[in-house]
């Protein structure tokens, strides 16, 4: 799929109205038009993606309010009924192909038998859905913590520049980028819910009567994302991924006998961790992949068809890249010269904050032809790439031009600790591998 050539900013007046909050299919638009064209796959929000899953969380515990996006459609109605417990189980990085090709592959016996049946519509199904835009981590946790799209929370991207604190920040932990450690709330006196733009749904569920876990590495306890959308949810943390699914087990074996919902989320980081340093498609990726595997059927293979919705999805897919062929834009001091920040977004889509934007543009067209496709910050949030809602605070953390690649190849977006990654997997942009994930359902 080729580059497409830049074009022109729409501007519109920043005040939504009351047709952009609500949630509904997008309306024919020229960018959402030539991407699909170029072979992208959008995000869609009203229905078939990530958010989506959220809210059918919302749905099953009664909590599910009006202001709320639909639930997922297209689930079996007999999954639905009488589900007393919800398991999401979101694995980082395992977008959809990747799974179809493990489990022909014979490296995750288990999910195998459970895509089985749901070809032969035998208690399971499969959805494949879409990730948020961009298809990256930071975003797409807020969006299932929190059932609101990327531009109604503001966690937008990997590296964000955020003018609260006048630097691009790592948005899973809130702190400096180009530092490895270190968050803005390790001053105690900042409470880092002021920052968080909209509520959690595990407040929802609360306060609706039900109860909900976080069963996630113990090292993200204080994290900042944590504090900010998880703070009503009890967390459940372990120190070796072999514990997720102990706990998960151990939680749905003591819930309490009464009617009121029960949510476990449960977060498996080390096939994205695999994915980037070793790509998506070796002998890294697929041995991970096998841990997780047994680790769900340890915990929920022995457990006949019951009250309890099990869900196993994905924030993101990876598309394979070339280190050797890595863009080092933070190295380019001709293209930061035009910009008013720093380089910020994610190494597929890249944040370009400028007052030069027609300039940045014929320069990245120059420097890098043919490598990048361009788009008017305005023109994506038209089109509603970042979901709905007011559009001012996305206006102040995207930057005016986005560069995004599509082929093999990755971009330089922060040095961490002056040093430059080289990833064989990356994410963040809108190619298939990127944006497809996996909705996995069945009943245990």
């Amino acid at each position: 799929m080729g580059p497409a050539r830049a074009r022109s900013a729409t501007r519109r007046d920043p005040k939504p109205s009351s047709a952009a909050l609500a949630y509904r299919a997008p309306m024919p638009n020229a960018l959402r038009e030539q991407l699909r064209a170029d072979g992208f796959q959008l995000p869609d929000y009203d229905g078939g993606g990530l958010v989506n899953v959220a809210a059918t969380v919302l749905e099953l515990c009664g909590a599910r309010g009006p202001a709320d996006p639909p639930a997922l459609r297209g689930i079996e109605p007999s999954l639905l009924s009488g589900v007393r417990n919800i398991v999401v189980v979101l694995c980082d990085g395992l977008g959809t192909d990747q799974l179809r090709r493990l489990a022909k592959a014979g490296d995750v016996p288990f999910l195998a038998r459970i895509l089985e049946r749901a070809a032969r519509r035998d208690g399971a199904q499969l959805i494949e859905a879409t990730t948020i835009f961009p298809s990256t981590t930071a975003a797409a946790v807020t969006t299932m913590q929190t059932a609101r799209t990327p531009q109604e929370h503001g966690n937008i991207a990997y590296f964000l520049w955020l003018e609260e604190f006048a630097a691009v920040a790592q948005m899973l932990r809130w702190g400096a980028a180009a530092q490895r450690r270190g968050s803005f709330f390790d001053d105690r006196s900042i409470d880092p819910r002021k920052y968080a733009k909209v509520p959690s749904i595990h407040k929802a569920i609360r306060d609706h009567g039900g109860r909900s876990y976080i069963v996630e590495p113990e090292i993200f306890r204080n994290e900042a994302m944590t504090r900010m959308h998880a703070a009503e949810a009890t967390y459940i943390g372990y120190l070796l991924p072999s514990t997720m699914g102990v706990r998960v087990r151990q939680l749905l074996d003591g819930r309490a006998e009464d009617d009121s919902p029960l949510y476990i989320y449960a977060y498996w980081a080390g096939v994205d961790t695999v994915a980037h340093w070793y790509g998506p498609r070796g002998p890294e990726h697929a041995a991970e992949a096998a841990l997780l595997d047994r680790d769900l059927e340890r915990a929920l293979g022995d457990r006949d068809a019951g009250d309890t919705l099990v869900i196993v999805t994905a924030d993101h897919g990876h598309a394979s890249v070339d280190p050797a062929r890595l863009i080092d834009l933070e190295a380019d001091r001709e293209l930061r010269a035009l910009l008013r920040n720093p380089i910020a977004g994610e190494p597929r889509l890249v944040f370009l904050h400028t007052d030069r934007a027609a300039d940045v543009k014929a320069y990245l067209e120059h420097a890098y032809p043919g490598t990048f496709l361009l788009i008017d910050r305005d023109e994506a949030i038209e089109a509603g790439l970042f979901g709905r809602g007011d559009p001012t605070l996305a206006r102040k953390r995207i930057g005016e031009v986005l560069a995004m690649v599509s082929d093999d190849r990755a971009a330089s977006v922060v040095r961490v600790d002056g040093q430059v990654v080289l990833h064989r997997g990356a994410h963040g942009g809108m190619t298939a591998d990127e944006m497809r994930i996996p909705v996995l359902l069945w009943r245990a």
